[in-house]
Parts: structure tokens; sequence; C-alpha cells
């Protein structure tokens, strides 16, 4: 039976990126410069308060920089949700022998999450060079070691990764599993392959 993997190279970029959006947003809000507040008055106080101070606007130091950022992170989280809703599609039947959870290697995420931390500037090419070489050496890493699902976004959503053994059609076989629910032995499953050594329960 042939099956295919569910996964291309753009769509393993773009789950990678979704990944560390959290990042961007951070480093979005470190390049805020002026806050801007909108100011209205009572005539008569309102719970002991004459007037209020409500943010509506925020100043960048490097809006280019912030725009395509919050571009980036909008199209991989969309790509994200497409992916997600389409993927299950004509899933496949097993039963579970044994599942082990990896979910805590979703904690390696916070390590690049770091560099916000410490004195990077936007306004700097060579900072931005170098997150960019740093997350493009990253991303590699996570396509070809088919890791791209071990992702904080995905465990924010509810998925919980698994080592998984489990029994096809007569054939015992193992693979990582993304699942919003724990696998027990003995469950009946119904899972999508999304590559050579990944798949997703889709019930």
């Amino acid at each position: 039976m042939n099956r295919k993997s569910k996964t291309r190279l753009l769509s393993s970029i773009a789950i990678f990126i979704s990944g560390y959006t959290p990042l961007f947003l951070i480093m979005i809000i470190k390049d805020i410069k002026e806050i801007v507040w909108f100011e209205h008055s009572f005539q008569n106080a309102v719970w002991g308060f004459s007037k209020i101070n409500i943010p509506y606007w925020f100043e960048f130091k490097n809006i280019e920089i912030v725009l395509a950022l919050l571009i980036l992170s909008v199209l991989s989280l969309t790509l994200l949700a497409y992916i997600l809703r389409n993927v299950t599609k004509r899933p496949f039947s097993i039963n579970i022998i044994n599942a082990k959870s990896r979910s805590s290697e979703v904690v390696n995420y916070t390590i690049p999450y770091m560099i916000s931390f410490v004195a990077f500037d936007l306004s700097q090419w060579q900072d931005i060079f170098s997150l960019f070489l740093f997350l493009s050496v990253l991303c590699l890493l996570s396509v070809r070691s088919q890791s791209v699902f071990i992702n904080p976004i995905l465990a924010a959503l509810g998925y919980g990764l698994y080592d998984c053994r489990y029994n096809e059609a007569g054939n015992e076989k193992e693979c990582v599993m993304l699942s919003k629910h724990d696998l027990l032995p003995n469950n009946h499953e119904s899972y999508v392959k999304l590559n050579n050594y990944m798949g997703i329960i889709s019930n």
C-alpha cells in the first residue's frame, strides 16, 4: 500500500517557524519605542476615577523588521492550521502495543528563546543575520531529524508526542506519534503517516 509523506519541505519549514512565533513576539515587544495612549476624562468620577488612559498604538524602533516578523508568524500559523485540518484525512486503523511520552522534549525549544533576553538589537544587521543563520541551522536539523512536530504551539494546542509501538494489519511497527489524548496499550486508534518516522492520531 502506497502512503506518501503528508508533509513536504515547505510545510515542514512553516511548522518549524510556527514554533518560534512566541520568540518573534518577545522581540517585537522589546522593540517598542513608545506607547501611544488614549486619554478620556469623565465629567463625574466613575468608581473613583476621573479619567482613563488606554494604549491604542505602539511605535517601534524598527517597524520594517517588526512587520516582517508579524507576517512570517501569521503565515506560518495559518499554514500550520491548514496542515492540521487536512492532514488527518483517510486514516489507517492500528492497535497500540505500548507508548511512551516524549512531550518533555518541547522544553528544548526554550534554549533559543534566551536570545531575546540578551543584547539583541533588531536595528543591527549583524544580529538579524546571526538569528537567521542560527534558526536556519536549527530548521535543517529539525527537518533532517524528522522532529519539526516537537513544537510548543502544538503542545499549547493539546498535542502530545509519543514513542509508539503498534500493530497495523498484523504487522508490528514503531514510529513517533502526535496525539491529543494519551495512547494506552490495546487501544484502537486511527492514524495518518506524516513522514517516514512520524504519524498523527486522527481521532
